[in-house]
């Protein structure tokens, strides 16, 4: 099997392989009753901690849904609020993500990369996909294979910045270890951010765009960061912390299900993510739910100018470098305003030629040179 397709098998040390079996099968086990998968099923679908409601949930008595609470905590699938005279409980999500990347790496799926398949174990087949990968280049890899700069040097990073849009110092007035050399474009450039606005960064990754967001909006505003990879989650709220930074904060979450509130935010912008998404329609329905009446979103994305061979389309390079799960332009615009956006707008657009080398060949690079382009698009609710 060519190393471009999806299914790639990669060899992994002993220790690696016998810790993450641990790992899973402690999460595993803490699972083995089902009164605790029904409770874990309950909080899932809880916006908030739940207090009291627990105990309706079985039909037991009350201190056994204890120790059933207590089984899943001291696992680290919930967390406990004191709220005299009761203890609130909530689900991990980043418990959740684990246990999901533990599975698909110990027990991998047969992956077949058709973006165009509308089955259910197909889109979490590319997210787990992208979120192994995306959260391997936090880590360092040497073999990430995850997007335009990931496995180079810093400075290369900030070359690619610079190539993409961004100014000189908003490469100084952000962390430096925000910037991972991905994305397309530089979304803020258009989107007018003003004092004390909230501002919502779509695939947030690191924190690059959110840190400068934050500056934007001030003391007075608020950024918030939605990213599906807990190692990016980790990373980001380092920076956040190390850099000072408090009006700005990382949520565990899918694009396609914002842990956000109805009409609470003021700005959205995404680099580079959205084509990564299997329900692009989704993505965007759920960014007009959040947005406020008026809000503007500004997104920086591939999109295609011509379709691409099979082969590109099935690479796992392609795809997790944003190339394979893009869309047609006019594809990419109607789907916005499908959802919902008005005054959906081209703003810019340019070629991109970032990072095609990682497709491990020169046809399949000019063919994705040809093929993909930058856009930033504006649109409003």
């Amino acid at each position: 099997m060519k190393n471009s397709e999806l299914r790639i098998i990669e060899p992994v040390d002993a220790p690696t392989i016998e810790a993450e079996s641990e790992e899973f099968a402690s999460l595993s086990r803490a699972l083995g009753h089902p009164h605790r998968i029904s409770i874990l099923r309950f909080l899932a679908k809880q916006d908030a901690c739940v207090c009291g409601k627990i105990v309706d949930l079985l039909p037991v008595a009350q201190s056994t849904v204890s120790q059933h609470l207590k089984k899943l905590k001291d696992a680290g699938w919930i967390e406990g609020e004191i709220d005299p005279p009761r203890v609130c409980y909530c689900i991990r999500p980043e418990t959740l993500a684990r246990f999901r990347d533990l599975l698909n790496i110990l027990i991998p799926p047969p992956l077949k990369l058709s973006v165009g398949d509308s089955k259910m174990e197909t889109k979490e087949s590319i997210r787990a996909v992208v979120r192994e990968r995306y959260g391997r280049m936090v880590a360092g890899s040497s073999d990430c294979g995850c997007g335009p700069g990931c496995c180079s040097p810093a400075g290369d990073f900030n070359d690619i910045a610079v190539q993409i849009g961004y100014d000189q110092k908003d490469l100084t007035n952000v962390p430096e270890s925000s910037n991972l050399g991905l994305g397309c474009g530089a979304p803020l450039e258009h989107a007018s951010v003003q004092p004390g606005e909230t501002v919502l960064d779509l695939g947030s990754g690191a924190g690059f765009d959110c840190f400068l967001a934050a500056r934007l909006v001030g003391e007075t505003g608020h950024v918030i960061g939605v990213d599906m990879t807990p190692e990016m989650l980790e990373r980001a709220r380092a920076n956040a912390k190390e850099a000072g930074f408090t009006n700005a904060e990382f949520r565990m979450g899918e694009i396609e299900h914002l842990p956000v509130a109805d009409n609470s935010v003021d700005v959205i912008i995404s680099n580079c993510v959205i084509n990564l998404s299997p329900e692009k329609e989704q993505v965007f329905r759920e960014a007009l739910r959040v947005l406020k009446p008026g809000g503007r979103v500004i997104v920086s994305d591939l999109v295609l100018r011509r379709e691409l061979s099979p082969q590109l389309k099935n690479s796992v390079e392609a795809y997790v470098g944003c190339i394979a799960g893009a869309s047609r332009k006019e594809d990419y615009l109607q789907m916005m305003r499908n959802a919902g956006f008005r005054q959906v707008e081209v703003v810019e657009e340019r070629v991109y030629d970032v990072g095609l080398d990682m497709l491990g060949s020169q046809e399949l690079a000019e063919e994705a040179l040809a093929a993909v382009v930058s856009v930033k698009v504006k649109a409003f609710k």
